[in-house]
């Protein structure tokens, strides 16, 4: 995709806030977390090497969407890990192969890690858009969303 970068956050903490910023309005708000919490966490990805780290999408020089890979991010399926988690995409954005492409550069940095399967939830509407993308569903019906645990070998 002409123009798209994707970088480690840990090379560009300028977007720090707003990567928190998105993520905690679009996931965490709601459940009065406090904005700090989740900026402390993206700012704790760009202090080690390896994993948890978060990648951001700029396309041509605007920051346009962010994932995360962390430890675990299903409370009823701990024993699975690492995790996918917080795939944002900006609305003006989307359908144009970004999260595709963040989710395709999360996997090829694990697997340098060593990492041989990701596992992310994803609300049961994006059933296909997973699947498409060879996600596989794995747990269905988690927690009070439904959510649907899949899995992809990397």
């Amino acid at each position: 995709m002409t123009g798209l970068l994707i970088s480690d956050l840990r090379d560009r903490p300028a977007h720090i806030d707003g990567v928190a910023q998105c993520i905690w309005t679009t996931f965490w708000r709601h459940r009065d977390v406090p904005f700090e919490d989740i900026r402390a966490g993206f700012a704790r990805h760009t202090e080690a090497d390896g994993m948890p780290f978060t990648l951001v999408a700029e396309r041509d020089g605007m920051f346009c969407g962010t994932v995360s890979v962390i430890a675990s991010d299903e409370p009823a399926r701990l024993d699975l890990t690492p995790w996918i988690a917080a795939l944002w995409v900006d609305e003006e954005a989307r359908r144009r192969g970004i999260a595709r492409a963040l989710l395709d550069d999360a996997a090829t940095r694990c697997r340098a890690l060593g990492v041989e399967t990701l596992f992310l939830t994803a609300r049961p509407h994006l059933r296909g858009f997973y699947e498409g993308l060879g996600w596989r569903a794995i747990d269905d019906d988690i927690g009070p969303a439904k959510l649907i645990v899949f899995e992809k070998a990397v």
